[in-house]
């Protein structure tokens, strides 16, 4: 069978597919603040998470507070960082990564003072013999710190100082061609160079290597330019920089490169893939830049304190084997980076989770497909909550929607343990639009409704079943159900001869009142007005709105329908007008209620052998001589009999029956007395079935 949308259904389609139309729209213009939304998000991952031991082959020689206070303030001489790097040798560490910049030489007060002495002996031409100009070389070897730090490296062999770059503007135009002289560790091993302008890796526009000195003795020069994301926090590691077409390495990448034993001609990059270390490869964004796989807050790996290593206080085997960052952490003396999982990290220890990462192959990645994830969901979940909202009341259907938001975000928070980053911000986007515009296209349709059941019944029935209704519109059930209720009909006696004899502006005017006193009471009573039938009036008790009672209401309607002719009747003749009379049958019995009309025109009616029997009760009074004209149904007798005066009539049978059928005369409401039904002779014995 064709899949076939209704009007209903289709505007909810139509508004899934407007979502969707809108989240693309977004996806493909990627508005700052959605973007912070995504990697705020990201960030959440880490403390969900919580910390991760990062493994104990990576340490930190931290300059901290403990070592300011016994060596003196920052900056120490260059002299006290070589006795330091010689303090990590001789511990077997395996490289020694220097978070230190070094890019201008130390000129200290004992250099100047010597060099100063030094001149103005040959100014004022006072020879120097060889004990003295010993002395003088001495003094000068001691005030050059830069020269022992230099020695101390030099005679480590296994230590990586940084260089840093001035980031400039993103590369546009042709790509940059090798020009300049290169400094000491630029790549010499790449994969699919020719792409390296569709991939191109963060450009500087200045670098500052550390002085020549260091650099020649250091054993690789790494880079130690951290980007931070729009919202200020380092999630990144520009894995290398390029400059003048020459591309450099990462401090961390460099350090990995040493420990693993592996040459520089087997550091290999990928462009827009992966670079390589040996065996080691870490994959890259199309920024060849790497997702940091935070361990934990700051403090998270090994702290070793500067001055603790340097009196000897620190076990042998803290270090060996082991790669150690050298950098600050003392506060007010390193630069502060916000982090995924803390506000305040030291740079070093940055570099320490990136070459931890790599160490461990523990990467988080964002493949090129992850996009056309984002894209599915924006597609699907629009699709999918268009089907299931209209099938779910309010309530229950933002329970759904926060249920299937948690699965997603559960699912993507189980990849991002696996190490994979996933979008979530515009599936959820797409998810939240089309939840609120489905729920109030619905409130509003919904609102809709009540005031057509309020237009459709408040003519018929009492404003508090019409309260009800609108509060559960499911009472109506289109289609017709079958259900216990009272029927009352309600005759003018011989209308047809009392019309021939008045004017009709008078039996309209009377017919009028008439009608409205008649409904008013049944009204009163919560009775359903069905319909006028000429000047019948059919009346319903018991639906729409289900009512225990519906017989004893009805009978009490009757009887004050009879109160209320009896007064018009009064009025009437004071006014000089012929009044006229009425009879009323009651019936109670299953009947088959509902919306019972065609596509054109609602009917809101009841059918069935009850209804037929409630019409032809109300006939029966032009038979039995009754004290009031009203009669009623063993059915109904039997369903309010504890409250029901009646005398009984016998039995009759009526057109449609062929068993006959036991009626009684509604005499009034039993308040205290009870009285047993007392026999009514018939005026005539019926000799045909009414």
């Amino acid at each position: 069978m064709a899949f076939r949308l209704t009007g209903a259904r289709r505007r909810v389609y139509l508004i899934a597919a407007g979502v969707i139309v809108v989240v693309l729209m977004l996806f493909l213009w990627a508005p700052e603040f959605l973007q912070t939304v995504e990697i705020r998000l990201y960030d959440l991952h880490f403390k969900l998470r919580g910390i991760q031991r990062p493994g104990d082959g990576v340490v930190i020689a931290a300059i901290d507070e403990k070592s300011l206070a016994a060596l003196g303030r920052w900056p120490w001489p260059r002299s006290l960082l070589g006795e330091l790097i010689r303090v990590l040798s001789a511990g077997g560490a395996k490289v020694i990564a220097v978070d230190i910049l070094l890019s201008e030489p130390e000129v200290s007060g004992e250099l100047r003072a010597v060099t100063h002495l030094s001149e103005r002996f040959r100014s004022l031409g006072i020879a120097s013999g060889p004990p003295v100009q010993r002395e003088l070389d001495e003094l000068l070897r001691q005030a050059d710190h830069d020269g022992q730090l230099a020695t101390a490296i030099r005679e480590s062999g296994r230590v990586v100082l940084p260089i840093v770059f001035e980031v400039g503007p993103d590369r546009s135009g042709p790509t940059p061609e090798p020009s300049g002289t290169r400094f000491k560790s630029a790549l010499v091993s790449f994969r699919h160079y020719d792409e390296r302008g569709l991939y191109p890796p963060p450009a500087s526009k200045k670098a500052m290597p550390p002085i020549p000195p260091l650099a020649e003795a250091a054993q690789g020069l790494g880079h130690v330019t951290m980007l931070a994301d729009h919202d200020g926090t380092t999630r990144w590691e520009a894995m290398v920089f390029e400059d003048r077409g020459h591309y450099y390495p990462s401090l961390a990448v460099q350090a990995v490169r040493l420990a693993s034993g592996v040459e520089p001609s087997r550091l290999t990059l990928d462009f827009g893939r992966a670079l390589t270390v040996g065996s080691l490869s870490a994959p890259l964004d199309p920024r060849d830049r790497l997702l940091i796989n935070y361990a934990g807050p700051g403090g998270t790996f090994r702290h070793l304190s500067a001055v603790d290593l340097l009196s000897g206080k620190v076990p042998p085997d803290a270090v060996r084997d082991r790669i150690v960052f050298v950098g600050a952490t003392a506060a007010g003396t390193y630069d502060l980076r916000v982090t995924p999982t803390s506000p305040i990290m030291a740079g070093v220890e940055k570099h320490a989770n990136v070459a931890a990462n790599m160490l461990n192959g523990r990467f988080l990645r964002r493949p090129d497909w992850v996009e056309l994830v984002e894209l599915a969901g924006i597609l699907l979940f629009p699709l999918a909550l268009a089907w299931l909202l209209p099938r779910l009341r309010p309530v229950v259907s933002l329970g759904a929607v926060l249920a299937v938001w948690g699965v997603l975000f559960a699912a993507v928070h189980v990849a991002f343990l696996g190490g994979l980053w996933l979008p979530v911000v515009y599936p959820t986007l797409a998810l939240g639009l089309t939840f609120v515009g489905i729920t109030v296209y619905r409130l509003l349709t919904e609102e809709r409704q009540r005031l057509w059941t309020k237009r459709a019944f408040q003519q018929f029935v009492s404003p508090e079943v019409v309260e009800r209704l609108m509060d559960n519109p499911a009472a109506l059930q289109f289609g017709g159900e079958v259900r216990n209720l009272t029927v009352l009909f309600s005759d003018i006696r011989d209308f047809t001869s009392y019309t021939e004899r008045h004017p009709p502006q008078e039996v309209v005017q009377m017919l009028h009142e008439y009608l409205t006193r008649m409904v008013d009471r049944v009204l009163a009573q919560q009775g359903t007005l069905d319909k006028f039938i000429g000047d019948a009036v059919m009346a319903i008790f018991g639906a729409p709105v289900p009512l225990p009672d519906h017989a004893e209401r009805a009978c009490r309607a009757a009887l004050e329908m009879i109160k209320e002719l009896e007064m018009l009747q009064a009025k009437w003749m004071a006014e000089g007008r012929e009044p006229f009379r009425i009879g009323i049958g009651i019936n109670t019995d299953d009947m088959v209620v509902g919306n019972l009309g065609s596509e054109q025109l609602f009917d809101y009616t009841v059918v069935g052998d009850g209804v037929n029997l409630g019409a032809r009760l109300e006939s029966l009074n032009k038979e039995y001589k009754t004290t009031l004209p009203i009669i009623i149904s063993e059915s109904t007798y039997l369903a309010a009999k504890d409250v029901l005066e009646v005398r009984h009539l016998g039995e009759v049978t009526v057109k449609g029956k062929s068993r006959p059928v036991v009626v009684y005369e509604l005499l009034g409401i039993r308040e205290t007395v009870e009285r047993e039904p007392v026999p009514a002779p018939l005026t005539k014995v019926p000799a045909r079935a009414y």
